[in-house]
């Protein structure tokens, strides 16, 4: 056995290296054959050409000259006498072409260096009556004539509504309701073109004597022949007996946002995206498919970029040509432990046959935050109150004179020295931001390219952060002969994030603790900091940093650097009309590194008023403060390297015996990966503005490094069997090995089966009901694992990627009266340690409704996921840490809804699509029960809140008197329920309330397109969901931050006792800061929305105006991102919203205005 290991080892080590070698080849011989291909298109050349009535042979004859190009066409099978007419000035061939031979039904095509000419086939059903050629009829002048007719679908039925237009002018008809037309016809041969949503368009050429018309148009099936991207392949769409979502990719790149997972917000079932900052270039965004189905470790969905482990953070959208989501274990069985959570795999755009086609798409973009703390910016009211606070909670701190106080409400007075400053107002700001993309796409039989690059230049709303990105895409593909194809597709990305030494929500913290009596810099114009405004003592113990010290003296530069280097190659053994069998290899590097620089310089900060405006007969000089900066001074650089090298390989066989679709997959995966890091710290300025370590002083010298790495090996595969496209059967498998688990369990199966039953194939549905284009119900059942392990964390403490090992750290020992340096084992090891398991059971039904005009989807769905990794309990006496095992075990269980409806009204289309999904999670299984503010419970949803209930303020002796509450409440505060009747509040009256998980979470929208004009509207909301906030921006007077002013409205038992608002309190005083208050419903806000996420208004530059000029599609367009929200979340985004501070980085309200270019 161990003979054979090393043998299969060594025989993936020589694949892989031999394909490493041959991805350089193909590069090279891929940019080598590029070259000789491009320009060889001849109907590109540009022609000059005037004739007036002059036979189609001597017009064929001079454009030969004038383009220097050969004919070959039969001449006695084309109408060579006919008179024709052109005037092209510097237009390219093919254009020229049209003119001369479209309208007398001649086709062209180029065939090596040759044009060649041959009469047109017929593209009607109906049968027309045949034309004689006349030369005479084409230079005759007759008046217009009246064409009739009807529009039937090829089942006999009457169209209404089918747009009926002649090509290259603006005359046109609809349909009646039975699907009648009269449409008034130019003389000579017209084109007329039939349309109508659903149906495939005709282009009829009728002729000059034609009056009447009837056409039969087919149901267009292309919605039922989409292939759809899956693990390792593509599927029909209708054959998909798993539950698989596909992107509208062109309404995600409607959104003018610089992360592409941000854009999939609302745009699949199940997929819940919250993001988590609005941090240029460090958004986390984090993603959740059909709830959580684990603690402790990550829960995110597995994303693949075209096959290998990758990250849509940093891919433009307009590089992305597909995105699959894979929902069940039927759809991601086949990536075995990795695909508890679900897999998105993500297609990048390759080369087409054609000529070469110029993008080029650009938006200017103007950010503001979608919301912001609000809090009290005038002083008069932010002294009476702190004054008003501290009578109150009965404290040391000193009140404001209230000669200062009279100072500042003085209307007369220096605002300069006394100012009601809103450092909100300073702090926040509108950004701009611009993203521009270029790219080139085209190909022959032999060679196709495509290859793009884009900039994204954005600046934060919040000072002092910006990011810029660059990145580049290149896929190239050679077919060498009828059997082998290769490709590379090679990515870079290079990106550089700024911002402040505290940044993000602490940034935002430093801003709210700032009070309005001090502006950022001494009034006497030296350029010198402010500290608070009085010295400690006096005004409270204001403890925070000037946000402008942050900004100009201290920043962090994050530079990160991506390269993806992929080679694959394609070998087709067998192609026939009934048989198949392929080869198919990659072979993948992924490099990843950030460089990190973090400075930190200290500064002197002084009091904001001379001492004589705060005390009697002081002296008129500033007070230095506390200096900015002591605990951090210095530079510390960082150095983080990840390389991931995958390789897999699968073989592939189908058979299409009469009526039947067979086919099996096998394949081999590998992959290893390296993380490394290096970083030291050297605080000691000689001089200010040194970023370099090697410009600091030795002293208090720190470094660290390390190394991770971790291995996969698999084997998977595929079976499918179709009878008659309407019995369907699947099973995937994938045996999953892993070094992050001991090898007497790293080894695991992961099986699925699944089945679909196509009732629209059945004859009583086809010959009873023709009005359903497609129904399918289906079913699978599988088995999936989490094999991120390495992510749990006992405690504060990461186990790393080998949890299943022993767990050392280094200490010191007596020895011989001294201090010994040694190491010590810190928690007991579980070898046993296996991945999480997931059992996924999916029930689901597809239809398509008339000529697929309806559409939709339903998924039920229930996980079981057992093996959850937690601590183990053990006795304090132990002296260890307890070991991590597979104990816990949660289910999740819900349904989700897709419908949509497409139409079309004359030259209106119009589509509207909804989605509504429902999960539910419940703890089958525990190690013991934990209540806090949350509770994990067998049989309850996990982490539901466990709050006490606020019932109203305490208004009355009696009230206080009634119920023992901590922290000695007075009146004015917050009251409880006691749930038990026992006389006092104490943890027995807590009591689980609902909204730690949303009810539903839900997206709707619209598009019209009329003409060249096109709107669309995309909506997207939670409901039920619930966050606890708290401490700053709710408790006043938190480290001296400004109160909400709600406040301005407290409750005061002589001027307001009606109020609802708690009694004006500062931080510190137990019955509102108390734990029982804070663990209290009075917290506990509805955190639901809806919100216009994006709003989009386009107008298409007609091509008769743009070709002139050469451009093929040219569309400008105005959005709005964010634009309009619907919530009760008071002040803030509640999007954004989670458990804790106001202190958050919100999302950003962007408008744009840009255009898409095509050459």
């Amino acid at each position: 056995m161990k003979k054979s290991l090393t043998a299969k080892r060594l025989l993936c080590q020589l694949l892989m290296k031999s394909l490493q070698q041959i991805v350089l080849l193909i590069v090279a011989a891929q940019l080598a054959m590029a070259a000789p291909l491009a320009g060889q298109n001849l109907l590109d050349k540009r022609v000059t050409l005037s004739l007036n009535r002059t036979s189609l042979g001597t017009a064929l004859q001079q454009l030969e000259k004038t383009a220097e190009i050969k004919f070959s066409y039969n001449s006695r099978m084309l109408p060579l006498k006919f008179t024709v007419s052109v005037n092209a000035q510097n237009e390219p061939l093919a254009a020229v072409l049209d003119k001369l031979l479209l309208p007398n039904k001649i086709s062209y095509k180029q065939v090596s260096n040759r044009i060649v000419l041959r009469n047109q086939p017929e593209t009607i059903n109906a049968v027309e009556p045949a034309v004689e050629p006349n030369a005479e009829k084409f230079a005759t002048v007759v008046e217009d004539r009246s064409l009739v007719g009807k529009v039937s679908s090829d089942k006999g039925e009457g169209l209404p509504g089918v747009n009926i237009v002649i090509k290259g002018s603006q005359r046109g008809a609809v349909t009646n309701a039975d699907g009648s037309y009269s449409l008034l016809v130019p003389d000579g041969p017209q084109t007329v073109v039939f349309s109508s949503v659903g149906y495939i368009s005709q282009e009829i050429v009728v002729a000059p004597d034609r009056t009447a018309l009837d056409v039969s148009l087919k149901v267009d099936e292309k919605a039922l022949e989409e292939v759809v991207v899956v693990g390792y392949g593509t599927q029909k769409k209708v054959n998909l007996t798993g539950s698989v979502s596909t992107v509208n990719v062109d309404n995600m790149q409607s959104r003018q946002v610089s992360n592409s997972l941000a854009a999939l917000q609302g745009q699949v079932t199940g997929l819940r995206i919250s993001q988590g900052t609005g941090m240029p270039g460090r958004e986390s965004v984090s993603l959740q498919l059909r709830g959580a189905s684990s603690w402790g470790t990550n829960t995110s969905p597995l994303v693949l970029v075209d096959g290998v482990v990758g990250s849509l953070d940093v891919l433009p959208m307009s590089d992305i040509e597909s995105i699959s989501v894979l929902k069940d274990a039927a759809s991601a069985s086949i990536y075995g432990a990795r695909a508890a959570n679900g897999v998105i795999l993500v297609t990048t755009k390759q080369g087409k046959k054609g000529k070469p086609a110029l993008t080029y798409n650009m938006s200017l973009r103007t950010q503001s935050p979608t919301g912001v703390p609000n809090q009290i910016w005038n002083s008069g009211q932010y002294m009476e109150l702190f004054n008003r606070a501290v009578a109150r909670n009965a404290v040391s701190a000193v009140p404001f004179p209230q000669a200062l106080i009279d100072k500042y409400k003085n209307p007369n007075r220096d605002k300069n020295q006394f100012p009601d400053y809103n450092w909100a107002d300073a702090v926040w700001q509108s950004a701009p931001m611009q993203e521009h993309n270029v790219g080139v796409n085209g190909g022959s039989d032999a060679f196709k390219y495509n290859i793009s690059a884009g900039i994204i230049d954005q600046k934060g709303v919040l000072m002092g952060h910006k990011y810029k990105r660059f990145n580049g895409l290149a896929n190239l593909s050679t077919t060498i002969n009828k059997y082998i194809t290769v490709g590379t597709n090679v990515s870079y990305m290079k990106g550089n994030s700024v911002s402040p030494y505290y940044e993000n929500q602490n940034f935002v913290l430093m801003t709210m603790t700032q009070s309005p009596l001090v502006k950022p810099y001494l009034p006497d114009g030296s350029g010198r900091y402010t500290d608070k405004a009085v010295p400690t003592g006096v005004g409270g113990t204001q403890n925070n940093r000037n946000p402008f010290w942050i900004a100009n003296e201290t920043y962090r530069d994050y530079e990160d650097w991506q390269a993806n280097v992929q080679g694959w190659l394609d070998v087709n053994f067998l192609q026939t009309e009934k048989m198949g069998l392929k080869w198919s290899s990659k072979y993948a590097s992924r490099f990843a590194e950030q460089f990190r620089n973090i400075y930190h310089y200290g500064a002197d900060a002084y009091y904001y008023l001379p001492e004589n405006e705060y005390t009697a007969g002081g002296a008129n000089v500033y007070q230095k403060g506390t200096p900015f900066g002591p605990e951090a001074l210095g530079v510390n650089q960082g150095n983080f390297r990840t390389l991931l090298n995958t390789f897999y390989s699968s073989l592939n066989w189908n058979w299409n015996p009469e009526r039947q679709d067979i086919s099996f997959m096998v394949g081999y995966s590998q992959e290893e990966q390296k993380y490394r890091w290096l970083g030291g710290t050297r605080n000691v300025f000689p001089v200010k503005n040194m970023y370099e370590l090697d410009g600091m002083g030795p002293l208090n010298q720190t470094t660290t490094g390390g190394l991770t790495e971790w291995a996969f090996q698999s084997i998977f595969g595929r079976a499918t069997y179709a009878l008659a496209s309407k019995y369907l059967l699947e099973a995937n498998f994938r045996y999953d090995g892993t070094s992050r688990i001991y090898k007497d369990s790293r080894w695991g199966f992961f099986p699925s089966a699944s089945a679909a039953w196509r009732i629209s194939e059945e004859a009583f549905v086809r010959d009873g009901a023709n009005w359903i284009d497609n129904l399918k119900i289906r079913a699978s059942y599988g088995l999936l694992g989490n094999a991120n392990i390495s992510e749990y964390k006992v405690g504060n403490t990461n186990l790393g990627e080998y949890p299943w090992q022993d767990t050392y750290v280094s200490t010191t020992y007596a020895f011989n009266e001294a201090l010994m340096q040694g190491v010590q084992q810190t928690a007991f090891r579980n070898r046993g340690l296996r991945w999480e398991k997931t059992t996924v059971a999916d029930i689901g039904l597809d239809f398509n409704l008339k000529s697929d005009r309806i559409y939709g989807t339903i998924d039920w769905y229930n996980k079981l996921t057992t093996g959850i990794l937690a601590g183990a309990i053990i006795p304090a006496s132990a002296g260890m840490s307890a070991p991590v095992i597979n104990y816990g075990t949660l289910r999740n269980y819900g349904i989700e809804f897709e419908l949509g409806h497409k139409g079309k009204f004359g030259s209106v289309e119009y589509g509207l699509n909804g989605q509504l999904s429902i999960n539910r999670n419940k703890v089958v299984k525990f190690p013991a029960p934990a209540y806090s503010d949350r509770i994990i419970q067998e049989g309850l949803p996990y982490r539901d809140y466990y709050l006490y209930e606020y019932t109203g303020l305490f208004k009355s002796e009696e009230e206080l008197k009634a119920v023992v509450t901590p922290g000695n409440p007075q009146l004015g505060d917050i009251k409880f329920k006691d749930q038990n009747n026992d006389g006092k509040i104490d943890g027995d009256d807590r009591i689980r309330v609902k909204g730690a998980y949303p009810g539903f979470i839900y997206s709707f929208g619209g598009n019209v397109r009329w003409n060249n004009f096109d709107l669309a509207l995309f909506f997207q909301g939670v409901q039920g969901q619930k966050v606890r906030t708290y401490f700053f921006g709710e408790d006043p007077f938190s480290q001296g931050s400004s109160p909400h002013p709600k406040f301005l409205d407290a409750y005061d038992p002589v001027t307001n006792p009606d109020s609802e608002v708690p009694a004006i309190y500062g931080w510190g005083y137990a019955p509102m800061t108390g734990g029982t208050a804070q663990n209290s419903t009075y917290f506990l806000k509805d955190a639901s929305y809806l919100r216009l996420k994006n709003l989009q208004i386009g107008y298409t530059i007609p091509t008769s105006i743009t070709k002139k000029v050469g451009i093929s599609h040219l569309k400008v367009f105005l959005t709005g991102d964010n634009i309009l929200t619907f919530t009760k979340y008071p002040d803030l985004d509640p999007e954004r919203a989670g458990d804790g501070w106001h202190a958050q980085y919100p999302q950003l309200k962007v408008y744009s205005v840009g255009l898409n270019l095509r050459f």
